[in-house]
């Protein structure tokens, strides 16, 4: 780099570092909006300020995702106690578990071999792998944890980049296939968690809310949620492959007959890799059946459900707020330590790999953690942040329903980039419920729900955003390119579909 380059740099970071302090300092001398609780104003201060230093990296990301700690106890937001412990969430450890599993799979060269079957059955140019991997990701996320299907795949994209580039292909047409790939991966994630009731949590909430007045059934749910997530899909497919990432057409893995070679001469599985793929094979079992599987007056027991059936009757109380999926997660990283084979009886993992585990990552996700807990703050001096903006959103329900389902569209997609979808939608239901007809307010409530799904700028805004960022591949300005257009589709396209196959579809209101 040159010296005026290191001057522009420099000149760039004290320029976004004055943008950051002038926007909290901004923020902090505007009047609180009556009804709501001052701590919402001092908690978007520092949010906005930490958007910035983000988008600028102006300071390293791990560093700015640590400023809550600082920040929120001495402005009051929330004590240090209650602020570190947003570090510590259990999600952080599902995610350090699927990270150390991930590496594994890397370090015994399993995540290459499925890279290579990726290829051979999607085909060899970028745009139809692309496409494969992310109708296969959104299909899982509507039946298991969008999370756990973004770390599942997370090693399979890293290997198809890494393929890709032993195929010939420039630095630059890699650098573009793995951007895509891994943005798509984490999109299709995102989005199939729409197409059932138990995809993502904000349709389980609505769901619930919705139990005594006409709940649409599993079936149901399906019939105007799968076209929504085919097209949103397709949509998202064509914006990453079409428009931002184009392919020259000679860019590709080879004939198939390549590849299918190149799978020869990996010969046959290794001890390690059958262990490995074998943990791998079980977590992924463990996550998805953990809990029933209610397919619409239809119920598949899950594993715990079993543990209640052998006699252990602690875990009936014990199920739900206790054992989660990072308890999967941990248990991958133990067997991977303890199952030794080869001839040399080596474990499978050693804590050198736990050492290459992004943990910046891990502190970006507790500082959204922390920023979606500041934003849930109120008390006997008003509403919360996260009420009070969903009480103004409630406000448009007199309006023209065709022009308050795209703006409670995006309304919602931008509120979640810093809030958890489960707790945006938490406080959205209850207040949308209130708005309108009977029947306004459920589709009201039903845009929301899905509209809290289309978290893709950010990568604190979800997990698989997150997951797809920790791969280093990615910059958050990227990200916040292809997810401002994919925000605006899904403000098309929710409306549509809930205005049109959710009023065909749902039962009637009695």
């Amino acid at each position: 780099m040159t010296e005026s380059e290191n001057q522009g740099s420099g000149r760039g970071r004290r320029t976004a570092l004055l943008a950051a302090a002038l926007a909290f300092v901004g923020i902090l001398f505007l009047p609180t909006p009556e009804g709501m609780d001052p701590r919402g104003m001092r908690a978007l201060a520092v949010t906005v300020a930490m958007a910035i230093l983000w988008v600028t990296e102006a300071l390293p990301i791990p560093v700015t995702s640590l400023l809550p700690v600082l920040a929120f106890p001495l402005m009051g937001v929330l004590s240090s106690a209650e602020v570190t412990a947003k570090y510590a969430n259990d999600l952080i450890y599902l995610f350090f578990g699927g990270f150390f599993l991930a590496l594994t799979l890397e370090r015994w060269n399993v995540h290459r071999r499925i890279a290579l079957l990726v290829v051979s059955a999607f085909g060899s140019k970028p745009r139809a792998v692309i496409l494969g991997i992310m109708v296969a990701v959104a299909g899982l996320s509507m039946w298991i944890s969008n999370t756990a299907t973004a770390l599942m795949m997370l090693p399979i994209c890293l290997a198809l980049a890494d393929q890709l580039k032993d195929c010939g292909a420039s630095k630059e047409d890699v650098d573009r296939f793995a951007t895509a790939l891994l943005l798509g991966t984490a999109y299709a994630a995102n989005i199939g968690g729409m197409g059932t009731p138990i995809g993502t949590g904000p349709n389980g909430i609505f769901m619930a809310f919705f139990e005594s007045a006409a709940q649409p059934s599993f079936a149901q749910w399906m019939m105007f949620a799968i076209p929504l997530v085919v097209v949103f899909v397709a949509a998202a497919w064509f914006l990453l492959t079409g428009v931002l990432f184009k392919f020259a057409p000679e860019v590709g893995f080879g004939e198939r007959d390549y590849v299918r070679a190149k799978l020869r001469d990996m010969g046959r599985l290794s001890p390690q890799e059958r262990a490995t793929l074998a943990v791998f094979c079980l977590t992924v079992l463990l996550w998805v059946t953990r809990r029933d599987l209610d397919l619409g007056g239809f119920r598949i027991p899950g594993w715990l459900s079993g543990l209640d059936a052998l006699g252990m009757t602690w875990t009936k109380m014990l199920r739900e707020r206790f054992i989660g999926d990072s308890a999967v997660s941990i248990l991958a990283v133990i067997l991977l330590c303890v199952i030794r084979v080869g001839p040399k009886r080596q474990p499978l993992a050693d804590w050198s790999i736990g050492a290459r585990v992004p943990w910046g990552m891990l502190l970006l996700l507790g500082g959204g953690f922390a920023i979606a807990g500041s934003f849930g703050v109120g008390g006997e001096e008003g509403l919360s942040l996260s009420a009070y903006c969903g009480a103004k959103l409630g406000a448009l329900g007199e309006a023209n329903p065709l022009f308050v389902l795209p703006s409670i569209a995006l309304s919602v997609s931008v509120l979640t980039e810093f809030t958890s979808n489960t707790a945006t939608t938490s406080v959205m239901i209850p207040l949308l419920a209130e708005v309108g007809s009977a029947e306004t307010s459920r589709l009201l409530c039903l845009t929301a729900t899905l509209s809290a799904s289309c978290a893709f700028m950010f990568p604190v805004a979800t997990p698989p955003n997150a997951i797809v960022f920790a791969s280093g591949r990615l910059r958050i300005k990227t990200m916040m390119k292809a997810g401002i257009g994919l925000n605006l589709v899904g403000a098309i396209l929710i409306p549509i579909c809930v205005w049109f196959l959710a009023r065909l579809f749902l039962p009637p209101l009695n």
